[in-house]
């Protein structure tokens, strides 16, 4: 019965449970630790992602005709949630590498399982996703940038104005249109190693939050890709971003949010049990404002954490099918103009929902620490900086909330 009483909100399978409690050890364990210095310095965590990759986190979506796990959207939810809890700069990072998977594993030939998932399966490989583009900000099916074709390889140059992880991560998922001739969301996925020298980071990251993330622009400067390294066929590139990069990108984003606003919530909900007045001799607990803003941010949280679980069991239904049009030939259908499915705009107002929700949470967090909050160092100061990233990452909450608009309403999305 304990099961179905859960707070989280869902009755995890033992093994996605097993993951859960994993990705809490290494976040109590290393993360946690950490995540005063990764903010403070603005250091990229890279012990922290060790540690993920060595716990087995890094493949958890890989299938397992794979070589992986085989978990699902879920699954990454709650891992990814534990993972922000203890340090949002490094959630991030690792929200990001695991946005790359599914449309890898939905595109992978036989070559590609081999020499390019089964590192991120062995824990070795994190990924990023090189997506905004100077010229379209964060409206991210329109791309500037094109591949050009070179006997038995790809050449590709492409500025990409923020990408997280920005020269750490062992690979790069970059969106670029098939050739010169293209349209802007006629586009091609490319896999670009780490280690090649044409990748220049631009910069340094010095942002007010997710300090460590390394979030700095990027240029991909006429890099040799061998044909390999393609996934998917020339110009699919959207429809595939669109079926299996989309959910699981606002999906864990909600994640992170979700975990931050719990940190923020914990660390109040401590303070003022702790915090003792003199004249009174109670707590601060004891104050009707602070009984209400505790209640509240509690309402809030959970109540974007039962709706992101429930998509994220819609995102797991949806890509059972998303294969089955995928293999008829008909992805690009259904995910360029379907008005009367309501998936993508119920998986869309996730990121609007989450991201508002805590700079709600955070700034009644802080309220409720008073001095001790404001200060540089608190948790509850670092959560209040972090909350407010999401809003403005792209897609920003504004052109998200644009494209519901527009599906509501029956009007043609930007990219028809």
């Amino acid at each position: 019965m304990a099961n179905f009483l859960n707070l989280d909100g869902l009755a995890l399978s033992t093994k996605q449970g097993k993951w859960k409690r994993v990705a809490e050890k290494v976040a109590q364990e290393v993360l946690l630790p950490n995540a005063e210095r990764v903010d403070r310095e603005g250091v990229f965590p890279k012990e922290n992602i060790r540690a993920l990759g060595e716990a087995g986190l890094l493949g958890l979506l890989v299938p397992e005709e794979q070589g992986g796990p085989g978990e699902n959207t879920v699954t990454a939810v709650a891992v990814t949630e534990a993972i922000a809890k203890a340090c949002s700069a490094t959630a991030m990072c690792y929200h990001m590498h695991q946005t790359t998977l599914p449309v890898m594993c939905a595109s992978a030939n036989e070559r590609q399982v081999e020499e390019l998932l089964a590192p991120i399966v062995a824990g070795k490989w994190l990924g990023a996703f090189a997506m905004s583009e100077p010229g379209s900000g964060n409206k991210i099916w329109h791309m500037d940038s094109h591949a050009r074709e070179d006997g038995d390889e790809f050449v590709v140059d492409s500025f990409k104005s923020f990408c997280t992880s920005s020269g750490h991560a062992d690979y790069y998922l970059v969106p670029v249109r098939a050739n010169a001739e293209s349209t802007a969301h006629e586009l091609s996925l490319f896999l670009i190693r780490g280690d090649d020298p044409c990748i220049k980071p631009i910069g340094e990251w010095d942002g007010m939050g997710l300090r460590g993330n390394s979030s700095r622009p990027i240029h991909f400067d006429n890099c040799r890709v061998d044909k390999v390294q393609r996934f998917g066929d020339a110009a699919e590139g959207f429809s595939y971003m669109m079926a299996y990069s989309l959910p699981i990108y606002l999906c864990g984003m909600a994640a992170c949010y979700i975990g931050i606003a719990q940190a923020a919530y914990e660390a109040a909900v401590d303070h003022v049990s702790k915090r003792i007045h003199s004249d009174t001799r109670q707590s601060l607990a004891h104050l009707e404002t602070v009984q209400r803003l505790v209640a509240e941010m509690r309402v809030a949280i959970d109540s974007v954490r039962f709706t992101t679980l429930r998509i994220a069991q819609q995102t797991d239904n949806a890509l059972v099918l998303f294969d089955e049009f995928k293999e008829a030939g008909l992805l690009d259908d259904i995910v360029r103009d379907n008005p009367d499915d309501p998936f993508f705009v119920e998986v869309a107002s996730l990121k609007p929902a989450a991201c508002e929700m805590a700079i709600q949470v955070t700034n009644k967090a802080l309220q409720v620490c008073g001095g001790s909050g404001y200060k540089r160092g608190h948790p509850v100061e670092r959560c209040y900086r972090d909350g407010r990233a999401g809003s403005v990452m792209g897609p920003t909450d504004d052109t998200v909330k644009v494209v519901i608009g527009t599906q509501i309403l029956g009007l043609p999305q930007p990219w028809i």
